[in-house]
């Protein structure tokens, strides 16, 4: 029988031909021993192994499928509305919870009873769970910096909300493949509320060829430029004209990336690698440089820009 005197904690798993990678995400949730947990699994109708990993665990998980959906958002919101949970979180296929994570959610929410959503930090991990690196949460300064990656990190694998978030405000876009959770963070702050940063080292964000980001790479970094512009009628006229710069500037990085990786292998790569680390495009030198050494490649700064350290993402 789940203990009904500690919050109930609704955990979503969607996923895609992820099953290299899925038995450990169900792991990692039904090993927190958290007794009042509810776990849903969404499957887009793989059309590897998935099914049969689920089905190994199905006994843990309140509920399951195996069918086509229009994408990850879309098979969230499914979840949503069979959750019964007081706090839900995502937790993608490929990425992992930290052992005792659950029950650092439910010490911190419960302290801080002020704020609609939690979020902690994360580790980077590669395909064989090797550490790349860590990822820390923080708080948004304004909804300008958040909308122009200045200011605030908040990695979904290490978010949490309450029940109430998606009863008021709504759920996932579902018309989003990227950044439906940066959307609706978006949406969330831009109504004037902030999330709670956990001090603590929640998840791992898995970081691997195959995910389905790393396979867009494009359409997902202008998913979030589109993502941000939403809001910029929120914002005071001055912020607004500096947020539609900074938009113009990353649409043209994302045009530029898009003709360097059709017209070279090599060059495809690098452009690759900076746009899965989209923080590096929050530096305004970082930007200026990087159009100008495209731009005008006899300049001394072509091929030639290193990369700024890290604010946010």
């Amino acid at each position: 029988m789940p203990n009904t005197t500690t919050p109930r904690i609704t955990i979503i798993t969607p996923s895609l031909n992820q099953a290299d990678y899925l038995e450990r995400a169900i792991c990692s949730v039904l090993d927190q021993g958290y007794e009042n947990l509810e776990y849903i699994v969404i499957d887009g109708g793989s059309t590897d192994n998935s099914a049969e990993i689920i089905r190994l665990y199905e006994d843990g998980l309140a509920y399951w499928q195996s069918e086509v959906d229009s994408g990850p958002a879309d098979a969230i919101n499914q979840a949503i509305q069979r959750a019964t949970g007081d706090i839900i979180a995502v937790l993608n296929a490929d990425d992992l919870y930290l052992p005792g994570t659950l029950d650092r959610v439910v010490h911190q929410m419960s302290r801080d009873d002020t704020s609609a959503w939690a979020v902690g930090h994360c580790l980077r991990v590669g395909e064989l769970d090797e550490q790349l690196g860590q990822l820390n949460a923080s708080g948004p300064d304004d909804l300008a910096g958040f909308l122009m990656h200045d200011s605030g990190y908040l990695p979904s694998s290490a978010t949490f909300y309450r029940r109430g978030v998606f009863d008021s405000y709504g759920q996932f876009d579902p018309q989003m493949q990227f950044a439906w959770s940066y959307e609706l963070n978006c949406r969330l702050i831009a109504q004037g509320l902030t999330p709670g940063i956990i001090p603590s080292v929640l998840s791992a964000h898995r970081e691997h060829s195959h995910s389905h980001s790393a396979r867009n790479t494009l359409l997902s970094g202008l998913e979030f430029i589109d993502a941000a512009a939403r809001y910029a009628d929120r914002l005071p006229f001055d912020q607004r004209h500096t947020l539609w710069a900074n938009i113009d500037e990353r649409r043209r990085i994302y045009a530029l990336a898009q003709s360097e990786t059709l017209a070279s292998r090599s060059r495809g790569y690098l452009w690759r690698q900076l746009l899965r680390r989209p923080w590096w495009l929050a530096n305004d030198h970082y930007r200026q440089t990087l159009l100008r050494g495209v731009t005008h490649p006899t300049s001394k700064m072509a091929g030639r820009v290193d990369a700024p350290s890290r604010r946010a993402a």
